[in-house]
């Protein structure tokens, strides 16, 4: 299969890159090459592959609605739009769903996020939930958590995704025969809070307890605070 990654000078993309060039053949971009939100690029970028993986996106937690309009949400649906009835795997994000704080959090629940990039992500969701419906195309949206090699932080360790468990989403992603899917891209972690209930066959193997003692606490790597906490 040809899949255009976008994104793909991310740290994400980094981790990921390995394991699906073993499958499929890959046509690399990022925003050195041309920005997604012109609508044009998208179209050109995507000329002649079969599958989109969406990595390319804004990641930063605090940024403000017009610094993601462009990278998070006009790039989302010019991607959609590019694609048409092919396959497109979209990056979400555990934001989506940052205000439940107990879970286990199952993906159908109706999305509630923390901060103005997981509102984003849930629009991105939206707008591929639409896209599949209308178009007919499959769409796969992975609500990814702390995606890094290993956890940076004991805050981290309910959402962490493990690279050996990305690699098998995002194969996944590309190949199940599923139509629309929502699935929590994390690791089978012992302090998840994370339901990994899913329609594509993901089983994550690792596990992020093994790194507590050695992890430090580290402010940002939690949940983002609603007004109640940031104001104590």
């Amino acid at each position: 299969m040809r899949v255009l990654v976008t994104g793909a000078g991310g740290l994400v993309a980094g981790q990921v890159i390995p394991a699906l060039e073993k499958r499929h053949e890959l046509r690399l971009t990022d925003l050195a090459d041309g920005d997604l939100a012109d609508a044009d690029f998208a179209r050109q970028v995507a000329d002649g592959v079969d599958a989109i993986l969406h990595l390319a996106a804004n990641p930063n937690p605090d940024a403000s609605w017009d610094d993601l309009a462009g990278p998070n949400m006009r790039a989302v649906t010019n991607v959609l739009d590019a694609a048409g009835a092919r396959r497109v795997v979209l990056a979400s994000s555990v934001h989506v769903m940052g205000q439940y704080r107990a879970g286990p959090v199952e993906p159908d629940w109706p999305p509630s996020p923390c901060c103005r990039y997981g509102a984003a992500k849930a629009f991105a969701e939206a707008a591929g939930r639409m896209h599949s419906h209308r178009y007919g195309g499959a769409v796969i949206c992975l609500r990814l958590g702390a995606t890094v090699p290993k956890p940076p932080a004991k805050q981290a360790l309910p959402a962490w995704l493990a690279p050996d468990d990305l690699g098998q989403l995002v194969l996944l992603a590309l190949e199940a025969p599923v139509r629309f899917e929502v699935c929590h891209g994390v690791s089978a972690n012992t302090s998840s809070v994370w339901s990994t209930r899913n329609n594509l066959g993901y089983t994550p193997t690792c596990d992020s307890e093994p790194y507590r003692d050695q992890t430090p606490d580290v402010d940002g790597w939690g949940p983002c605070p609603s007004y109640e906490e940031a104001t104590r």
